[in-house]
């Protein structure tokens, strides 16, 4: 059991091998392609990223990603380590 989420380990290992470009987090992808990527994952497959959609629209990657921590319960930086943060 792996304590990094599927759809974090794959996004990121992909990011690494073929995302190098400038603003690989901070462009936004395409919102389609960002929703069928994430319905891949909730599908509970691990989707095949190397296919031309995802490798010419590399920043619904990283996008998916944003939205994975955007959308995570409790924040990665916990409320109660707000104060020792700021």
């Amino acid at each position: 059991c792996s304590l990094v989420p599927q759809v974090l380990k794959s996004c990121t290992e992909f990011i690494e091998k073929h995302g190098i470009v400038d603003g690989i987090y901070r462009l936004s992808g395409i919102a389609s392609n960002i929703q069928k990527l994430r319905h891949e994952f909730d599908s509970e497959q691990i989707p095949d990223l190397t296919k031309d959609i995802y490798i010419q629209d590399i920043h619904c990657v990283g996008s998916l990603c944003k939205l994975y921590f955007r959308e995570l319960p409790n924040p990665l930086l916990t409320y109660q380590l707000y104060e020792k943060f700021s």
